[in-house]
């Protein structure tokens, strides 16, 4: 069973499936209200598309595949990276 610090993947992919809920009930909604397009489908939707790539790269870890998972998991920076940017661009920060 594959773990990372002693916790099992299926756990992290649980742990990930959570957060990508809350984030999609948790967002920057006053920013957004001054920015359209890429900032505003950034702010509103990439943190927790950030979360649901990384639940999906550990449940493909879980599954007997580390390396698919690591490269799933790369996914999440450009998602994470354009939330990043819309936030410090919108002056949501």
């Amino acid at each position: 069973m594959i773990k990372l610090f002693g916790v099992p993947a299926f756990v992290w992919a649980a742990l990930c499936l959570v957060l990508t809920v809350v984030w999609i009930f948790v967002w920057p909604s006053e920013q957004a209200g001054d920015t359209s397009g890429f900032t505003y489908v950034a702010l509103r939707w990439a943190h927790s598309l950030t979360w649901l790539i990384l639940a999906i790269a550990a449940i493909a870890a879980g599954l007997g595949a580390p390396a698919a998972g690591r490269r799933i998991a790369l996914l999440a920076l450009p998602a994470y990276g354009a939330f990043l940017y819309a936030v410090l661009t919108s002056g949501a920060a």
